[in-house]
C-alpha cells in the first residue's frame, strides 16, 4: 500500500472567529507530515469589507481589487495562532468568489490538502457543504479536511474511523487513513455496513420476516465481515486496526456509530456503490458534521497516488 503524501496544507478561512476551528487541524496535518501551512482567505466582490490599513468600510470590486492590502496584516491573527503551534505559515489573499478562488489555488500547489469549516460567515458559509467540498473533490484536485465550527477539535489523532462499501473507490480513503494512523501512532476502526435495511423491512413489514428474508440478510452479513478481514490482512503490520460490522440502512447506521464510536477523525471517500455513493454530496456527510461533531477527512475516489 502506498504512502499517501501531502505537502501542502491549505486552511480556507473567512476572517470569523468560527473559522479559527481550521487552524488547529491545519498545525496537525502539517506537523504529521512536515508540510508547509498557507492561510488562504477570499475577498468577495461586491462585498463591504473593513480595511484594516484605512480603518474604513470600503466595497470591493473588479474596478477597485483592493488587492494591495497585504496578506500577513489581513491573516496577522491567524499567522499568531499558528506560530503558537509550532507552524510558520505563508499567507494568501485572493479576491473573487470564495468557490472559484480556493479551487484556483488549491490548483497550485504540490500535494495539498485543503481544510475547511463547516460553518462561518461570507463566501465559506452553507458553500463549504456544496460548491466548494464538492467542487474541490469531484475534480480530484485533493483530499479535502472538513471541520465542524463548534464541533470537536482536532489537536491529535489517536482513532480514526473508515467507512468501506466493498468497492475498491472506497478504499482510496485507505493510503491515508494508513498514513495517518502510522505518523500519528493512531489506531483504525474499519466500518462495514451490511445493507440489510433490516429496520426499514420490520416497520414496512411488521416485526416477523419471512425466512428466506432473514436468511438474505445473513448472508449479507457474512459477506461484510469476510470483506472487512481481507482488508485488515492487507494492512501493513504496524497499523493497530480493528474492524466493525453493523447491519441496516447505511445512512442511519452510519450516523449513529460515528455517534457512538466518537473517533477524532472519519476518513472517507467521495463514491462508491450502492447507497454510498451519496455519502459526500448528500444527507449522510451533513448529518455527520452537524449531528455528530467530528471532522471529516474526504478523498477523492479518483484520487491517485505516486510514489514519494
Amino acid at each position: 500500500m502506498r504512502e499517501a503524501m501531502i505537502r501542502t496544507v491549505l486552511a480556507a478561512h473567512d476572517g470569523s472567529a468560527v473559522a479559527d476551528v481550521v487552524l488547529p487541524a491545519a498545525a496537525l496535518m502539517a506537523r504529521l507530515f512536515s508540510a508547509p501551512v498557507v492561510v488562504v482567505r477570499v475577498l468577495e466582490t461586491m462585498r463591504p469589507f473593513y480595511d484594516p490599513v484605512r480603518g474604513e468600510v470600503v466595497w470591493l470590486s473588479a474596478d477597485e481589487p483592493r488587492l494591495e492590502l497585504p496578506a500577513e496584516v489581513l491573516l496577522a491573527e491567524q499567522r499568531d495562532a499558528l506560530a503558537r503551534s509550532g507552524v510558520t505559515p505563508q499567507t494568501v489573499v485572493r479576491l473573487g468568489s470564495a468557490v472559484e478562488e480556493l479551487v484556483a489555488e488549491v490548483q497550485r500547489w504540490p500535494d495539498p490538502l485543503l481544510v475547511l469549516a463547516s460553518h462561518g460567515r461570507g463566501g465559506l458559509g452553507r458553500a463549504v457543504l456544496g460548491s466548494v467540498a464538492d467542487r474541490v473533490v469531484r475534480a480530484g484536485a485533493c483530499p479535502v479536511l472538513v471541520v465542524r465550527a463548534g464541533g470537536a477539535s482536532l489537536e491529535r489523532l489517536t482513532h480514526l474511523l473508515v467507512p468501506l462499501d466493498g468497492s475498491p473507490a472506497a478504499e482510496r480513503a485507505l493510503p491515508y487513513a494508513v498514513t495517518l494512523a502510522q505518523k500519528a501512532g493512531a489506531c483504525l476502526t474499519l466500518v462495514r455496513v451490511a445493507e440489510t435495511h433490516r429496520e426499514l423491512l420490520v416497520e414496512f413489514r411488521g416485526r416477523r420476516l419471512a425466512p428466506e428474508v432473514t436468511e438474505r440478510m445473513a448472508g449479507l452479513e457474512r459477506e461484510a465481515s469476510a470483506y472487512l478481514d481481507s482488508v485488515r490482512a492487507r494492512l501493513p503490520r504496524d497499523v493497530v486496526a480493528r474492524t466493525l460490522l453493523v447491519s441496516g440502512d447505511p445512512r442511519r447506521q452510519l450516523v449513529t456509530l460515528v455517534e457512538r464510536e466518537r473517533p477524532d477523525l472519519v476518513v472517507l471517500t467521495t463514491h462508491g456503490h450502492g447507497a454510498v455513493q451519496r455519502w459526500l454530496i448528500g444527507s449522510v456527510t451533513e448529518r455527520l458534521l452537524t449531528t455528530t461533531r467530528v471532522p471529516l477527512l474526504v478523498v477523492p475516489a479518483s484520487r491517485e497516488l505516486v510514489s514519494p
